[in-house]
């Protein structure tokens, strides 16, 4: 009779299914998390692939792929999302300009994301709802790419 898997048992960090389901994803662990695992599993019997993985850690064989890592789709689908919002940002601050001027009320005057010119002040609403890993100007930047 097989054993029921509990969903800390497939999704938990110190779950050899979920490591494996991460490094089949691409994955690289970092000692800290094999440390983890090892630590929780070791009174059971350890498959092949896990021992090779530690032993490939403890040689330093396990490296990051160099460079910017892929973008997660959720990521993605976030920059489309600025993309779209920021030229409305942009034109709701040049008629404000326009009209009543950019001093703004005072719940929003002390804000960083509420300083400099219209264009500025677009990225830095759209860095702040939706891009929070990045910087105003490397939205801007992205956006005019």
């Amino acid at each position: 009779m097989s054993k029921l898997r509990s969903v800390y048992d497939l999704y938990g960090p110190t779950s050899l299914i979920n490591l494996e389901r991460s490094i089949a994803e691409g994955k690289i662990p970092t000692a800290a998390e094999l440390a983890a695992v090892l630590e929780a599993n070791s009174e059971k019997p350890l498959p092949t692939w896990f021992i090779a993985t530690v032993v490939k850690s403890l040689r330093g064989e396990l490296k990051r792929r160099p460079g910017r890592p892929k973008a997660s789709p959720l990521l993605e689908i976030r920059f489309a999302l600025a993309k779209a919002r920021y030229p409305l940002y942009l034109a709701w601050l040049q008629k404000r300009q326009r009209s009543s001027g950019l001093e703004g009320w005072s719940a929003v005057r002390g804000k960083h994301w509420w300083d400099g010119t219209p264009h500025e002040r677009a990225a830095r609403i759209v860095t702040q709802r939706w891009l929070r890993h990045m910087n105003w100007k490397a939205v801007l930047n992205r956006i005019s790419s």
